[in-house]
């Protein structure tokens, strides 16, 4: 799945850019329509240069997914196999987080609400899609079948060892990308009921997770890495609160 809102502790409005309207500081859904129609391709392209691969048949476009009663209203971005949709509803605080002057940064303490960082987030969930495919068919490499499409389809798509690491990866990637704003220190659940209540979520899910990847993925490299994590089972809970439980317990792949 694909992000979700940050709590932010103040909002501040951000620079007008000429081409990017804002209404009351905030990117408008005309603007966000017309930055995703035109930046699309560069984006792509800077995300392809990042991590030195390239991406197939990433196709983005942008919808009001606040009005979708299935999923929660603040999603940011959608993911499905090949198509990528952003939400054009006015819950960003800036097309660019690069756009904000730094004075204004340094009154967040952290956010997700950027369109350039939403529509990264879901090229990392379209390249871990791209990646298991890649695996399946051309390296005759075992993906875990928490990973697999076909087999979501007839189980629990919100099982949430996939989800923490998928999360994660989409995560540790708009972070390195400095596409958004942390937090200094991040959460760290303390016991399993820490990781399933709804208020927890996007600190278990995005901010936890992506500091449980970040050595791992730092010394493996992240194509490797995610083979690694695709071809093994999914973290436990018990895992989630002892990340060393997990990749000691991750095989290896010829």
């Amino acid at each position: 799945m694909s992000g979700v809102l940050y709590i932010l502790l103040l909002l501040v409005p951000v620079q007008e850019r000429p081409d990017y309207p804002l209404r009351d500081g905030r990117p408008t859904s005309k603007g966000i329509d017309r930055y995703v129609e035109e930046k699309a391709d560069a984006l792509i392209l800077e995300f392809q240069n990042f991590i030195g691969d390239t991406l197939y048949n990433a196709n983005i476009y942008t919808e009001d997914l606040s009005k979708n009663e299935d999923q929660n209203p603040l999603e940011l971005g959608n993911y499905y196999p090949n198509e990528i949709f952003i939400n054009n509803a006015e819950i960003f605080i800036g097309y660019e987080l690069e756009w904000l002057p730094w004075q204004s940064r340094d009154t967040i303490i952290s956010s997700n609400l950027f369109v350039k960082a939403a529509v990264l987030h879901e090229l990392m969930h379209h390249y871990i899609y791209q990646v298991g495919i890649e695996m399946l068919r051309v390296d005759q490499i075992e993906v875990d079948r928490a990973y697999q499409s076909f087999f979501r389809i007839y189980s629990d798509r919100g099982d949430p060892g996939s989800r923490f690491i998928e999360e994660g990866l989409c995560e540790y990637v708009t972070v390195k990308m400095n596409e958004i704003i942390t937090p200094r220190r991040p959460y760290i659940p303390r016991k399993a009921s820490d990781l399933s209540l709804p208020e927890n979520a996007h600190d278990v899910y995005y901010r936890y997770s992506a500091y449980c990847l970040k050595d791992f993925l730092d010394t493996t490299g992240l194509k490797q890495g995610i083979k690694l994590l695709l071809h093994n089972p999914p973290p436990t809970s018990a895992e989630m609160l002892k990340p060393e439980l997990f990749f000691s317990r991750l095989e290896g792949i010829e």
